[in-house]
């Protein structure tokens, strides 16, 4: 695999910072990960499967998610890039992968991935918080930025807990969470830990900072993932972070909460014999059948089995 024309190729297709190319092919990317089609000796179209782990009602399942998908623009219309995508599900049935997911770039490209057999499954919430008037006070913990904390495996280990208590989630490994991490320092971000009388986390949140090219009344901070002990450690976090940028508002990403949800990621089941097992097994009560999950074509057996009609599913912090 020719490893600087993937990186020209992603150059040409995504409107990317050079820091951030260098990050995602310097600690993501794998050649043994990464599916692409060649004409005339150059690369024209290519895709990565990114391996992950995803918590699905008390077991866990495997996760191939499709990352830097794309087509040399002379070179697009042609079907290449849904012969990539049939040979990565066979290379991913192959590797016993369980669901195939992907967050598309553009809205037009849902309908795409809808033809090669993808449903939408990973929806998500935002949530306002204004500051108050009156402030919040915990005298028993601390808010402080990464360079403060005791290490970097606590702040993982809270991380991964906060993860694995949520039903159907994708999970970072702890070098996919030191990823993330710089990715967000790329963005003038920086990532805000609430720390109880131990010094140990129980809270955290991953801060972008407001546009100050906005009037000083419309600035606001976004946060890409919350997670937190308590609704305590949650208003102090979000009182601290809108201090912090001296902004009065912040808007925070949540698992999806339904009505209100927004689409963001899509999947499609591969190994379909083992989610329907398992997904029999824990949902007896379910009015499906196992006999009506096999008549269901492959959209219909993925939004079901993936808890999409009640938005049981969530991913984020996806590098992307």
């Amino acid at each position: 695999m020719n490893k600087q024309e993937i990186i020209n190729l992603w150059r040409l297709s995504f409107n990317d910072s050079e820091e951030f190319i260098r990050l995602y092919f310097d600690r993501v990317y794998k050649d043994e990960n990464t599916l692409a089609i060649e004409k005339d000796g150059q690369v024209v179209s290519a895709l990565q499967m990114l391996p992950y782990t995803m918590t699905y009602y008390g077991t866990e399942i495997s996760v191939a998610y499709i990352s830097g998908a794309c087509t040399l623009p002379s070179m697009r219309g042609k079907g290449l890039m849904k012969q990539l995508m049939q040979e990565a599900f066979d290379k991913m049935k192959y590797r016993s992968v369980a669901v195939a997911a992907l967050i598309p770039a553009e809205p037009w490209l849902f309908d795409y991935y809808r033809e090669l057999g993808y449903t939408e499954a990973f929806d998500y919430t935002e949530e306002t918080y204004v500051r108050p008037e009156e402030p919040v006070w915990a005298p028993k913990l601390t808010v402080v930025p990464p360079p403060e904390v005791p290490s970097t495996g606590l702040l993982y280990k809270f991380f991964d807990r906060q993860l694995r208590k949520r039903t159907c989630c994708v999970l970072h490994t702890q070098d996919d969470f030191i990823t993330i991490l710089r990715d967000l320092q790329l963005d003038g971000g920086q990532m805000l830990t609430a720390l109880d009388e131990q010094e140990q986390p129980v809270g955290m949140a991953f801060v972008l900072p407001p546009d100050k090219s906005l009037p000083k009344e419309k600035q606001q901070v976004y946060i890409k993932e919350f997670l937190y002990d308590d609704d305590r450690v949650a208003n102090l976090l979000l009182q601290e972070i809108t201090l912090q940028n001296d902004v009065n508002k912040a808007v925070y990403k949540t698992p999806p909460i339904v009505p209100g949800t927004r689409p963001m990621g899509m999947t499609r089941v591969i190994d379909r014999e083992r989610l329907t097992h398992h997904w029999v097994s824990t949902h007896k009560d379910a009015p499906v059948s196992e006999q009506l999950l096999k008549e269901q074509d492959i959209q219909t057996f993925t939004r079901i089995v993936m808890g999409y009609p009640y938005r049981e599913s969530y991913m984020s912090l996806m590098l992307d």
